[in-house]
């Protein structure tokens, strides 16, 4: 199961706090894919060993940022070397850039799921070519951002694509032969009626992709929607907006066939996200790239956020003033993609240690690590908020072993937890005030 950010984006949402630059430069590229390169060979023992244990998925997520700014055969070079480790050694040949259409074969597959984040202004702007491409590279899964379907809100939200361009990309993915879309969709905003949320959600379903991933807009540090609402330029969304519009969400999607497996994912049956949901389950991960985390056991690691060959280097070929980089001293700094809610662990008050590497130049030749051992006590209030998040939930017994038995029995009888065979869950009902629950339950 491996994680990779690509920290490179046309421009900065509104909401976003995630680590990445405004770049298109080719030579950053290229920076980027030979320190993420150099990264895969450093840490090879610990990809073979995260891809050959008992409890591994095999998975690629290739996350942002922006990954669909990168040209195909930057990329092609760091699946190349991903490809390399000793469970994929069938595949060790370079993939290079593909510019005519191709047939996939199994033998492109590499991983059980290969996730690629795209934008749609990439999509259109690309074409089916680069579709194809990335096809030919083993993706079997494109995840695309699209937010909304509402040309108004796209603009308030900084986005690059309007609603037309979002149809346009869904269409060129769905006829280039993309079989596993997910689209994203953002609710809870204070201008957006319950109306025109019902007619984006419409929207989406007349695309019918296997996946929605739909989230409440939350304000983050360090982005440019804190700053509005610090300088009173923006009013957050009511909470009971905010509930009326996830029931919207539910209701709409599961009558439509949808199924509600995780707080803020619907799937067609059979097309749940295998990476996020072994992620939830707390499987062992490894991040590539700057700001990625691992887990491995009670050992969680995370990346720097610099890039590596470019620190202190005037001639860097982007501008580091367009940086937008969330707090990593805050309890919200973990990268990750945008289909994953995360929960970080990077709080204060943990001992860490760190590791680098630096080429001949004298430059950061891979990104420095930071390391932290998990406490019994971080791990059980991990399993319990990602458990909860999932329509599966938790063992009743492993759940009445974490926590008090008293407190579970109550939440029961009151409708807060149900019971769904052997297991016990939050019913979808209680989903919206699910954080409430669980700080109850830990």
């Amino acid at each position: 199961m491996i994680y990779l950010h690509v920290p490179f984006c046309g421009s900065f949402c509104t909401y976003c706090d995630f680590y990445s630059e405004i770049c298109r430069s080719r030579q950053a590229f290229n920076e980027y894919a030979d320190a993420v390169i150099a990264e895969i060979r450093d840490r090879r023992k610990e990809l073979e060993m995260n891809m050959s244990a008992q409890d591994a998925v095999n998975t690629l997520y290739i996350g942002g940022g922006t990954p669909s700014v990168l040209p195909l055969d930057v990329l092609s070079r760091i699946v190349g070397a991903v490809s390399q480790t000793e469970r994929l050694s069938l595949v060790t040949e370079q993939l290079s850039l593909v510019t005519e259409p191709v047939e996939v074969t199994t033998q492109t597959e590499l991983f059980d799921e290969f996730t690629v984040e795209v934008n749609p202004e990439d999509i259109v702007e690309k074409g089916r070519e680069y579709v194809r491409g990335l096809l030919a590279l083993g993706v079997n899964r494109i995840s695309m951002g699209i937010q909304s379907f509402n040309d108004d809100i796209l603009r308030w939200m900084n986005r690059r694509h309007d609603a037309g361009n979002a149809v346009k990309a869904f269409h060129i993915l769905r006829e280039s032969g993309v079989r596993n879309i997910s689209i994203d969709l953002i609710f809870g905003i204070s201008q957006l009626t319950d109306e025109t949320w019902k007619d984006t959600i419409g929207k989406a379903l007349e695309l019918s992709p296997e996946h929605i991933s739909a989230y409440q807009l939350s304000i983050e540090e360090g982005s440019a929607l804190a700053k509005m609402v610090a300088d009173g330029r923006y009013v957050e969304a009511s909470e009971e907006q905010c509930r009326r519009q996830y029931d919207i969400l539910c209701r709409c999607l599961g009558r439509s066939g949808y199924h509600h497996y995780e707080i803020s994912n619907f799937a067609k049956p059979g097309f749940e996200a295998v990476h996020n949901s072994a992620y939830w389950r707390r499987a062992p991960y490894i991040g590539l790239g700057p700001g990625a985390h691992s887990l491995t056991g009670n050992v969680r690691s995370w990346n720097s956020q610099e890039l590596p060959h470019r620190q202190q280097d005037e001639t860097s070929s982007c501008n580091p003033d367009r940086i937008s980089s969330c707090n990593p001293d805050s309890t919200s700094c973990q990268t990750s993609s945008r289909n994953l809610d995360v929960i970080s662990s990077c709080n204060s008050g943990l001992s860490s240690r760190q590791t680098s590497s630096r080429n001949p130049s004298g430059k950061l030749a891979t990104y420095s690590r930071n390391f932290e051992t998990l406490s019994p006590e971080d791990i059980r209030v991990e399993r319990i908020m990602l458990s909860l998040r999932t329509d599966k939930g938790l063992k009743a017994t492993e759940l009445y072993s974490l926590t008090d038995s008293t407190v579970v029995d109550a939440l029961l009888s009151e409708g807060a937890l149900e019971r769904q065979g052997a297991s016990i869950r939050i019913p979808e009902s209680r989903l919206f005030t699910s954080d409430e629950i669980v700080r109850e339950l830990i």
